[in-house]
């Protein structure tokens, strides 16, 4: 499991779905959201969808090989103690994925 840090000290968030067979590009492009100026709604469903993500994380789904499609979830956040920018990044296989984190990534689509 991933230890998620407070979503007030989220900057971002980059969500890619990679994996499989065949490359799609409109599958594969990244959506990213600025957690500093989206809506409040969007932030609290992108925590929500962190804290259900996260007990699913696989360190390098990449690496497992074969026809796995997956999510990469990258999250920026400021370190409290140097005051820098850090970030986590984990994967999550596409079969494993939480409802709310693939409707984030598809609503995300245009944005």
């Amino acid at each position: 499991m991933i230890d998620l840090p407070p979503l007030e000290r989220a900057l971002g968030v980059s969500l890619t779905r990679e994996g499989g067979l065949a490359y799609l590009p409109g599958l594969a492009r990244t959506r990213s959201i600025d957690l500093t100026s989206c809506p409040s709604d969007l932030r609290q469903e992108v925590g929500e969808a962190l804290r259900r993500t996260a007990p699913l994380a696989s360190p390098d789904c990449a690496a497992q090989g074969g026809d796995q499609r997956y999510f990469h979830v990258e999250l920026a956040f400021r370190d409290p103690a140097s005051g820098d920018t850090a970030s986590l990044a984990f994967d999550v296989p596409e079969a494993q994925a939480p409802d709310i984190l693939v409707r984030l990534w598809r609503t995300q689509a245009g944005g």
